[in-house]
């Protein structure tokens, strides 16, 4: 979390979200984090956004899902990351929620590419109110 918190010292927009259970167990459920580039930046990109899952291995064995876009230069850039544990309807729609949040303001008008995931499929519907 002290990581974050710095980040957050050099870029102001820089989000990020950590839950965890009680306050006596303190058990990690979720991480979010989005890095806030300037209203420019945005508008630079490719209208294209990718969203996936991965599976983390080795010690703490988790989800990782992302979403990146394409710059001009054709460079991938990284746009938003939600670690969990596992890959839910409830996981889905809440870093696309946080990441819809994070673009409130842009032009959000982009496509959207993924494995076509029933859940995202559904999650993308109700959180972008797309027909």
């Amino acid at each position: 979390m002290s990581y974050f918190v710095e980040l957050r010292l050099v870029d102001p927009d820089f989000l990020f979200d950590i839950q965890t259970t009680s306050c006596k167990d303190k058990r990690f459920t979720r991480c979010f984090w989005c890095f806030g580039p300037p209203k420019k930046t945005y508008k630079l990109l490719r209208p294209v956004v990718m969203i996936d899952g991965t599976f983390l291995k080795g010690r703490y064995r988790r989800t990782l899902l992302t979403a990146i876009a394409i710059d001009p230069s054709n460079h991938i850039f990284l746009l938003a990351f939600l670690i969990i544990d596992s890959e839910t309807t409830e996981s889905w729609t809440y870093f696309l929620e946080m990441f819809g949040y994070n673009f409130h303001g842009y032009d959000t008008r982009f496509v959207v590419i993924s494995d076509r995931n029933p859940r995202i499929i559904n999650v993308i519907q109700r959180c972008f109110n797309l027909q």
